[in-house]
């Protein structure tokens, strides 16, 4: 743990031992008024100030607070739906609030002792050295060796990545690549163990050699045979991937790999509601690089997702009125998180608690004592997982930009965000010329390359805010956030020149593409529908007028 991190750890230590009377005291009252009316509300909030507490607690690694505080809690839950039984548990309950009193009294409090525990993650299992953020902008600096020995399939997966506008070198054999190979040569070594002209058995050692010395890689096969999957398990390659092969879902596992995705920080979306259980969690996360939004009221949380989309949602099990189970219902029956990673940090181990959470639709369960690096490493895990089955759903199968659905949902989202802001959002339609043509002429392998490279030709030249979609056969659509329409027609010229530039080759021919484009506002706009039309009618004029133009609705 770094000692940033644990500077921070007893920080809030001492601020919890500082307010711990308080909070006692607040706990005696509450027990005073549940043990004379003995009515459900009042044992309801005790229990609760019980639960709150002891989370706390253990989260903050006081375990012998936490476990008495526990054992109250245990005894009382069942008395909120039977209260005839609270009179029972009252002598028990009395009995460890006046140790816990007696306790107080004492310098140090002995229910205020750390529980020894490891220093840091690494003595509970050795992690993995994180790797240096490659952004989406910078695509080229990554540079990729495939191994290979058929000149089509090796030429096909070349051109496609090379589309996606990665490096790629080609091999046929160890040998070779090992003729140029050195520490850092390479970012990633694909290998098609099905065509080398070395045998499988020497593939795995040379990637388990590779993946030792600190390189990535990825291994290609028409095979799922159980021995080979084995084998790429115990040579520790990062993917095993089945031909034929998708580009996008290769793609995917790149992005993945290099953590491509993140453009961003992390978000995460925090609900408890002790604002200090928020702080310190926060406090926590954000030592980590990454964005948390804490709440502690429920009812904001809709409010909040308008502008703050997260990568998971951290949820605290018990809120007044409320539950942690029923705020992931109202969640996942929104189809545009059906995605993100819900993970309830809770005190409660019980197994319907568990089980509870499955039914819900949510992630995962994590003790609020569990050492904070563990934490971060399970949430790491979960929006890695979440943000790869995201990418998928959401991407045009053959360019990568998102899909018709997801470029209109985007699109609905910068509108709503413009009106409120009274910032304009511009959308671009974009259609390519005479593309009947290229595919007629060319075949339409042609015709996909010239998709995918314009595709990532516009991925590669807007800005994170930006969005870029595939609206449907040759037919693109951006849309630029918080930005002015003659900005706009200037990137587009600029991005028209860019693609005009490309070659492309079938056998011993070559050709160029063009496309034309329509510019709207919603300073003009202020239905999707209306601002779609418009940038379509500007997108006619430019057809009218000779394509391979940029025009503006006017």
């Amino acid at each position: 743990m770094s000692s940033k991190l644990e500077q921070k750890l007893a920080e809030f230590r001492i601020t919890f031992i500082a307010e711990f009377d308080d909070k006692l005291a607040v706990l005696i009252k509450l027990w005073s008024e549940a043990r004379t009316s003995q009515s459900h509300d009042t044992i309801k909030q005790f229990r609760f100030e019980v639960h709150s507490l002891k989370g706390s607690s253990g989260t903050l690694n006081f375990i012998p607070l936490s476990d008495r505080l526990g054992m109250i809690e245990e005894e009382v839950a069942p008395c909120e739906e039977q209260i005839n039984k609270f009179k029972h548990i009252i002598p028990f309950i009395d009995r460890h609030m006046n140790s816990m009193i007696e306790a107080s009294r004492n310098n140090p409090n002995p229910l205020l002792v750390l529980k020894e525990m490891p220093n840091s993650l690494g003595e509970l299992r050795e992690p993995q050295k994180k790797k240096e953020k490659i952004t989406v902008q910078s695509y080229r600096n990554i540079k990729i060796a495939l191994i290979d020995d058929n000149e089509s399939t090796s030429a096909v997966h070349t051109k496609l990545l090379a589309g996606f506008g990665f490096t790629i070198s080609r091999f046929n054999s160890i040998e070779k690549l090992e003729q140029v190979f050195e520490p850092q040569t390479f970012n990633l070594v694909l290998i098609d163990i099905d065509n080398t002209i070395d045998p499988p058995e020497k593939m795995f050692a040379y990637a388990a050699k590779l993946r030792s010395a600190g390189t990535d890689l990825f291994v290609l096969s028409s095979s799922s045979s159980f021995e080979n999957r084995l084998a790429a398990v115990r040579a520790n390659v990062n993917e095993y991937l089945l031909k034929p092969i998708n580009i996008t879902t290769l793609v995917s596992k790149i992005r993945k790999n290099f953590k491509l995705d993140l453009i961003r920080p992390y978000r995460i979306l925090l609900l408890d509601d002790q604002a200090s259980v928020g702080i310190f969690y926060k406090s926590l996360l954000e030592d980590e690089h990454v964005e948390v939004l804490a709440i502690n009221q429920a009812e904001s949380i809709m409010t909040e997702l308008e502008s703050f989309h997260p990568d998971v949602f951290l949820l605290d099990m018990h809120m007044p009125n409320i539950s942690g189970l029923e705020v992931a219902r109202i969640l996942r029956q929104q189809a545009k998180y059906d995605y993100v990673p819900i993970i309830f940090l809770t005190a409660d181990e019980d197994i319907n608690t568990k089980l509870g959470v499955l039914e819900c639709g949510a992630d995962d369960v994590i003790p609020k004592n569990t050492p904070p690096n563990l934490i971060v490493q399970q949430i790491d895990s979960r929006i890695q997982r979440g943000q790869e089955i995201r990418y998928l759903a959401s991407r045009d199968s053959l360019t990568g930009v998102l899909n018709h659905g997801q470029i209109m949902d985007a699109a609905t989202h910068a509108l709503r965000l413009a009106s409120r802001q009274q910032k304009p959002t511009v959308v671009v339609m974009i259609d390519l010329d005479h593309f009947k043509g290229v595919n007629d002429k060319y075949g339409h392998m042609s015709g996909d390359k010239v998709l995918i490279s314009l595709g990532q030709l516009l991925l590669q030249s807007v800005r994170d805010t930006d969005y870029v979609g595939r609206y449907g056969g040759e037919e693109f659509m951006v849309v630029f956030s918080d930005t002015d329409p003659s900005i706009i027609e200037n990137k587009m010229n600029n991005i028209l020149t860019a693609f005009l530039q490309i070659n492309y080759s079938v056998a011993d021919k070559s050709f160029h593409c063009s496309f034309s484009a329509g510019l709207a506002s919603s300073a003009h706009h202020g239905k999707l529908s209306e601002l779609i039309a418009s940038a379509d009618a500007a997108l006619y004029k430019a057809k009218k007028a000779g394509r391979s133009k940029i025009c503006v609705d006017e």
